[in-house]
């Protein structure tokens, strides 16, 4: 079934070139901007207009109209160029070419700028890198990154949480493609999310609040999805595989059908991805997912481009039936379970009205559904059927101009004015063991300014400040700091950074848990943040060999925790450490990757009362932070055939015991894990370029739990196909 779906794939492309072959004229797409301008917009919300308009100089309104006038989605503020599909070599770019390239990066200012010019921590995994360690989801790629600490919760679709430099799960905002996809309050799940169509990853560290507002107290990730170029291309590839579980040999499949290209002025990439995993328990542990990204663009003129781009993913996961203690505790729930849906929607214009000056505005639209079900089982324990449901969504407003004001010595120099409106909003109701229906929300505007002062192509100073003015909380402003020197002769690159981030309250904490009689706390203020870093980066041996270090330090204040039974904040803590990386080019195919992560963690304030649960313990760590953690990363790639070894080790951690009365906090044990992967170009046939596919992951079966009491899967092994016509 899967060979005749590329065969009419594989059709459809040949159709498509011999109709461009015989028809070279642009289309007509004056009545597509027209009906794209018409829909920006009607999603408008109401009185939008009135506030900024109150807000911003009649000079900048008069150009938001101009743009309005012809909506196109931003090409240049969503990544580079490329084609958007992978080929079965890496034939048609050198394996030179593939590691000496600069990367462009756009999430630290949201201009382009190279990579080498960065003031700040930013880390870029490219799709290169993506497509030779093939995991399917962003968590595995992203335990690469110094400074972050994945936590999986089990099996695969186990709640995952990702913490940055110490900070809570929630201090880190997710984009994609510039779209916010995080809860209110900044909560995410990683456990879902996955690499369908993404070109490449953007992480910045450090609170990113002068430049994105609230939830972006810890840091950024930027997912940016993939851009057709050329002629139309389809890719298809199916994997299974199995491992070693609890009962269940966690059998899984995955299919994956893309195509990408572009004709004239439109570009055009998308992706769909489906996996299912039998789980590591033998009964009522399956996690199902199902993926659709895509991404496309129209240049109207040379000045003028629109791009728009969503993601859709559903996911059931049912929770593990067994105790991962063994015999002689009580078994969990056997027929509980959840399902989650989520899309986001963006559509971004940009005109460039000369050289110097840039207009950029973006629409966004989130919503969240999730349903958590429990039906009625024999368990003595049981507290009878129920069921929660609820939406969360959010729509985004934001127009910035961009100027680039230098000449001579200061040329690169820019300069760049911003508004945002934010209006989020969500739903609940449950029924069963308790019943309630609630719902809120809330409106948020955000002023920015940002230069970027450039000198002789070594100095580069960047000061940026950002006001909030949120509904709920007030104002607040985040102002920030970063700059760097290049001494081009040595190689060296000084740099450093100091700023403040928040995080707003969620709708939870705000709301409490009244059926459980924990009231709400609509006086909360956002969780903040003041933070430092000096980092120094050397190329040594030319560019062939690379060493960074950076030293940071977070202190964070107003921390919201459950006190005396109420949401307050009260609580306060400290967190600091050295991430350092050697990257080493030994020849053009192969590379070696080395990173250490020293965190150390310390709570400084608990506050007045018993907070509960003890969570934090005055002078102690916070949960789940690793004070020690690296890896070790062996990369290949030949013309036709590649492979990568990553060795990953995570020291010991404090967790919380929760199947002991009082849930005490103990030690987990420090673990190490090897994952390999490795592919090979079988050749062309049938009118494809076919490879094969393998992934081992936890090669090593090392028996370990990132979230105590929740054991994480064994040894796994993955092989497939891919076809790319």
């Amino acid at each position: 079934m899967f060979h005749h779906i590329l065969c009419v794939l594989r059709e459809v492309v040949i159709m498509q070139k011999r109709e461009q072959r015989e028809c070279q004229r642009d289309r007509d797409i004056s009545g597509l901007l027209a009906a794209g301008a018409q829909a920006v917009r009607n999603a408008w919300p109401e009185g939008m207009v009135r506030r900024l308009g109150q807000r911003m100089p009649v000079v900048s309104l008069c150009m938001l109209w101009v743009t309005l006038s012809g909506v196109h989605p931003a090409v240049g503020a969503e990544g580079d160029t490329g084609d958007a599909l992978s080929t079965a070599s890496v034939s048609e770019r050198t394996v030179m070419e593939e590691v000496s390239v600069d990367p462009v990066v756009v999430s630290e200012t949201r201009t382009e700028k190279p990579l080498s010019q960065a003031t700040g921590s930013v880390f870029v995994v490219t799709r290169d890198q993506l497509e030779q360690r093939q995991f399917p989801y962003l968590r595995e790629v992203l335990r690469d990154v110094p400074g972050l600490t994945i936590v999986q919760s089990g099996s695969r679709g186990g709640a995952t949480s990702l913490f940055t430099r110490g900070g809570e799960a929630d201090f880190t905002m997710v984009m994609i493609d510039g779209v916010k996809v995080n809860d209110a309050g900044g909560g995410f799940d990683f456990a879902n999310l996955t690499t369908t169509n993404v070109e490449r990853i953007e992480v910045i560290k450090g609170p990113q609040s002068a430049l994105y507002g609230s939830d972006a107290i810890g840091g950024v990730i930027n997912i940016i999805t993939r851009k057709g170029s050329g002629p139309t291309r389809v890719v298809g590839e199916i994997m299974g595989g199995v491992g070693r579980g609890d009962g269940s040999n966690m059998g899984t499949h995955q299919e994956r059908v893309g195509v990408s290209g572009s004709t004239g002025k439109i570009d055009y990439s998308a992706e769909w991805t489906r996996m299912d995993h039998a789980g590591q328990y033998g009964l009522n542990n399956k996690f199902l997912n199902n993926v659709f990204s895509g991404n496309f663009g129209v240049r109207a003129t040379d000045n003028l481009q629109f791009r728009s781009n969503f993601r859709y993913t559903d996911s059931t996961f049912q929770f593990p039936t067994d105790s991962v203690f063994g015999v002689g505790y009580p078994p969990i729930d056997p027929n509980q379970g959840q399902e989650r849906t989520l899309l986001s929607f963006g559509t971004s214009a940009t005109y460039q009205m000369n050289s110097w000056w840039e207009h950029v505005v973006q629409w966004s639209h989130l919503e969240s559904r999730y349903k958590f079900y429990d039906f009625n089982d024999p368990i003595p324990s049981d507290f009878g059927a129920s069921q929660t449901d609820g939406t969360q969504r959010r729509d985004m407003l934001d127009y910035h101009t961009n100027l680039r004001i230098g000449t001579g010595v200061w040329q690169g120099t820019a300069a760049t004015f911003g508004v945002e409106f934010q209006e989020e909003r969500m739903t609940q109701s449950s029924v069963g063991f308790t019943s309630a229906s609630t719902g809120l929300s809330r409106r948020n505007m955000g002023y920015y300014a940002q230069l970027q002062g450039v000198y002789a192509d070594r100095l580069f100073i960047t000061p940026g400040i950002r006001v909030e003015e949120n509904e709920y909380f007030g104002q607040f402003v985040n102002p920030k700091l970063s700059g760097a020197y290049i001494h081009k002769e040595t190689g060296t690159k000084i740099r450093g950074s100091v700023g403040r981030g928040i995080r707003a309250p969620s709708f939870t904490e705000l709301i409490g848990f009244p059926n459980f009689g924990i009231p709400g706390n609509f006086n909360l203020k956002p969780e903040e943040a003041t933070s430092w870093e000096v980092g120094v980066d050397q190329d040594i041996l030319g560019k062939n060999l690379t060493a960074s270090v950076t030293w940071f330090h977070n202190d964070y204040t107003n921390l919201i925790v459950l006190n005396t039974g109420v949401n307050q904040n009260i609580q306060g803590a400290e967190t600091e450490g050295l991430e350092s990386q050697l990257r080493w080019r030994a020849t053009p195919a192969l590379s070696f990757v080395v990173t250490h992560t020293y965190l150390k963690t310390e709570v400084t304030d608990i506050g007045p009362g018993q907070n509960f649960g003890g969570l934090f313990v005055a002078g102690g760590r916070l949960l789940r932070r690793p004070e020690h953690s690296g890896n070790v990363q062996v990369d290949y790639r030949a013309k036709t055939w590649g492979v990568n070894l990553m060795v990953l080790g995570t020291g010991d951690r404090v967790d919380r015991d929760f199947s002991v009365g009082g849930s005490p906090r103990i030690k987990n044990t420090a673990y190490w894990r090897a994952d390999v992967s490795g592919w090979y170009a079988l050749g062309r046939f049938e009118g494809a370029d076919w490879k094969a596919k393998l992934r081992i992951e936890n090669l090593t079966d090392t028996h370990y739990q990132e979230a105590y009491g929740f054991q994480n899967p064994g040894i796994f092994a993955m092989a497939g196909l891919e076809a790319a016509f």
